[in-house]
């Protein structure tokens, strides 16, 4: 899974793409959007890594120098997606996470429901949504009328702070993202539409999950 340290950009169009020597033997490569002057740069050897005007997905982080640096680990061609592969890795990583974040959940989110187990907002997308973004998890949700209820989320760090929110019950969650994938179809090379949901959606390469954003 990526770090949730790394900045996330989907379907990035690659032009100007450079290759130049370092003094320590290594290589920088460097190319900018298709649509922006932005320079995204990594270190790697000599072999071109980049296909001028192939859309990528992208994990970076900004140095102190201000330079946009790629983990190659984060970096994936957007049409190369397999929508089942990626659906499953996520579920992977979430059952591997699940005692940590219920933990979190437990401790932080607050609701009166009594039918079952429910999860805030951010932690159900953790735990069942990160195959996609954030907002289209929850629009999805909405759309198809999941069960939700009112909660107060609190952040122990911040004693003081909790905020009103949304929790969606854990039954149906994973049929109801497995139901999503199982039924897009790509319409771009970037994007994919379900009859279960009225906006295109991107559903992410294996190196771009992440539970950050």
């Amino acid at each position: 899974m990526k770090s949730r340290d790394l900045f996330t950009i989907h379907d990035l169009i690659a032009s100007n793409y450079k290759i130049n020597q370092l003094p320590n033997g290594k290589f920088l490569h460097s190319f900018t959007p298709k649509t922006t002057n932005t320079l995204y740069e990594f270190e790697a050897n000599s072999a071109p890594v980049i296909e001028e005007g192939q859309r990528y997905n992208i994990g970076f982080s900004t140095d102190k120098n201000g330079r946009n640096v790629i983990e190659l680990s984060a970096l994936s061609k957007t049409a190369e997606v397999n929508p089942f592969f990626s659906y499953a890795f996520a579920q992977q990583i979430a059952r591997e996470n699940k005692p940590a974040e219920k933990a979190k959940n437990d401790q932080r989110v607050t609701y009166k429901a009594k039918d079952g187990y429910y999860w805030g907002k951010k932690y159900a997308w953790r735990m069942f949504g990160t195959v996609i973004s954030k907002d289209a998890f929850y629009s999805y949700l909405e759309e198809i009328n999941h069960p939700s209820v009112p909660c107060v989320t609190n952040n122990p760090d911040l004693p003081y702070q909790s905020e009103p929110s949304t929790a969606y019950k854990e039954e149906g969650l994973e049929e109801a993202m497995r139901n999503l994938i199982s039924s897009a179809q790509k319409i771009s090379p970037a994007y994919h539409k379900s009859p279960l949901y009225s906006r295109k959606l991107s559903i992410k390469g294996v190196k771009a999950i992440t539970d950050k954003k």
